[in-house]
């Protein structure tokens, strides 16, 4: 019986642990966009930002990524570290940048809601390119999330007019980048593990950007950054993408990106709550409509199965 007992008891705390690192993750995640938009007001530009991102967080990638690296006891082939750092590229990258543009038309609320409408997006693609079967759930659960996106979509342009529509078309392209991110990253943390996959990943992503910025750089001399730019750009690089990155490739190692995501709900709860107090952001009941029927949606289309084997969950 105590034999049965510890798999059991040892799973649930993996479980337990993997919802914690998701729930973390998610909150430091979802102050990116209030970080971004402090930084904006102090006159940095997307480019600019990314570069300083990139350069402050590149070193510490670099170190734990020796440090991973070292600790393996049978190396990833080269077709698994290509596919990381093609991975890497994209969500780092091109998703990051599309999120970066987007963010100057829309409020960071928007953003947050937005970019956590991603599973709806892995189950569109599913459905329509593996003709994976569609549920009533699925279907119920795209109206949910796809209304409440909407309402706040609505308030968005009576404030911010036709820059919305802009706004919003770039950081939906780049949620549906990161959900491909999320759904391909499975199988290769898998053979490389959390903590290398990230760092190299990030690392590879890094120097391409930084490599591109360096050229950019050496025929138009950017602005100077204030102080304070520079803090808050130390503060996205390490608070709001280094520690959540680490913290969100675990907890899928852990749980998978079906419990991840419906976990990450805590995003945009976070995510609007730091707008309206740090920058003062309207919160109305179309904030609160839009939440509610967003988080209920995606939780709806992650939420778990229960197997007819011994109560096992299948994502």
């Amino acid at each position: 019986m105590t034999t049965q007992a510890l798999p059991a008891q040892s799973e649930a705390r993996n479980r337990m642990t993997g919802v914690a690192l998701a729930a973390s993750g998610a909150a430091l995640f979802s102050l990116k966009g209030v970080v971004i938009k402090l930084a904006f007001a102090e006159g940095i530009g997307v480019s600019q930002l990314l570069t300083l991102r990139m350069a402050f967080s590149l070193p510490v990638y670099l170190v734990i990524g020796v440090f991973a690296w070292m600790r393996l006891k049978q190396q990833p082939s080269l077709r698994t570290y290509a596919a990381a750092a093609g991975l890497g590229i994209m969500s780092y990258c091109l998703s990051s940048w599309l999120n970066f543009e987007g963010l100057r038309s829309v409020s960071a609320q928007l953003e947050r809601l937005i970019l956590y409408i991603y599973p709806t997006m892995v189950a569109a693609m599913s459905w329509f390119f593996l003709k994976d079967k569609l549920t009533s759930r699925h279907v119920v659960a795209l109206l949910l999330a796809y209304a409440g996106v909407a309402i706040l979509f609505g308030a968005e342009i009576d404030r911010q007019g036709p820059n919305a529509w802009l706004g919003g078309g770039l950081i939906f392209a780049g949620a549906l980048i990161y959900a491909v991110y999320v759904t391909a990253s499975k199988p290769v943390i898998t053979r490389m593990g959390s903590t290398l996959f990230t760092a190299f990943g990030m690392s590879a992503a890094a120097i391409v950007f930084l490599t591109q910025s360096g050229v950019e750089m050496a025929f138009h001399s950017p602005p100077p950054v204030t102080a304070n730019g520079y803090w808050l750009a130390l503060v996205l690089a390490m608070i709001c993408t280094v520690i959540p990155s680490f913290m969100i490739a675990e907890a899928i190692s852990r749980i998978g990106p079906g419990l991840m995501s419906a976990v990450g709900g805590v995003g945009p709860v976070v995510a609007a709550w730091a707008a309206v107090m740090i920058l003062r952001e309207p919160f109305g009941w179309p904030h609160v409509a839009s939440m509610a029927l967003t988080i209920l949606g995606v939780w709806l289309l992650a939420k778990p199965k229960i197997t007819q084997t011994a109560g096992a969950r299948t994502w």
